[in-house]
């Protein structure tokens, strides 16, 4: 009789342990739910890698009608940025001359242009040394002059040991540029002329979603409006 009790008190024992995690499971079943990510985007291993050596940089090219800048992100190699800041200037003054990748989205730098020369800083500006098609194949046009000039001088402050920009051609201080507009001085950077309804443009070909002004201006490393040298 007494053998049998024992049986009886060990089941009972069983199924009050085994009820007991089934209430404990149930329990944690919604905390292990409220870790699923929340956002929709996803990308694979191989594009989390090539981004992991990637950084962003912001380029300013003109709208369609070329009456405003608009900012473009734009990723280059870790490599590269971790050249130095007159590396990652030359390289991106070079991804202006190439060209927007976005749509809607035009150059402002005069066809055949090239860098003759690595940017150069010292202080906190920032030369940069043009051929001599900066200036030969520039349609002219005050505004859009001003818009070629500030292309460049607000793509390079956003790096943040330059904060103005010195513009020379085939190695030479030039005064002249277009319809009045001259290079004989530095420029800060200019946000008056930014489009800023805009935000932040991406490349077609990125695997990132879009992003709002509000995280367009973290990625900003440096520059304040500054006065228009040119009114």
């Amino acid at each position: 009789m007494m053998k049998r009790m024992k049986v009886i008190a060990l089941l009972i024992a069983l199924v009050l342990v085994l009820w007991s995690c089934g209430n404990k499971q149930s329990d944690l079943r919604p905390v292990v739910e409220d870790l699923t990510p929340a956002s929709s985007l996803t990308i694979d291993e191989e594009e989390a890698a090539v981004l992991n050596e990637k950084v962003p940089v912001i380029l300013y090219f003109a709208d369609e009608q070329q009456t405003k800048l608009v900012k473009e992100i734009r990723y280059v190699d870790i490599k590269e940025a971790k050249k130095g800041t007159a590396a990652l200037a030359s390289l991106m003054v070079k991804e202006l001359i190439a060209g927007p990748k976005s749509k809607g989205l035009k150059s402002v730098i005069p066809e055949g242009t090239a860098l003759r020369a690595p940017v150069a800083i010292e202080g906190r500006t920032a030369t940069v040394d043009f051929t001599k098609e900066f200036i030969d194949n520039h349609p002219g046009g005050k505004e859009l002059a001003e818009l070629t000039i500030y292309s460049i001088a607000n793509t390079l402050t956003e790096l943040k040991d330059i904060e103005r920009v010195k513009i020379i051609v085939n190695g030479k201080t030039t005064k002249t540029f277009k319809d009045k507009v001259t290079l004989d001085s530095d420029f800060p950077r200019n946000d008056a002329v930014v489009n800023k309804e805009v935000g932040l443009a991406l490349p077609e070909d990125s695997v990132l979603a879009p992003v709002e002004e509000t995280d367009a201006e973290t990625l900003q490393l440096s520059g304040e409006e500054g006065e228009d040298p040119l009114e």
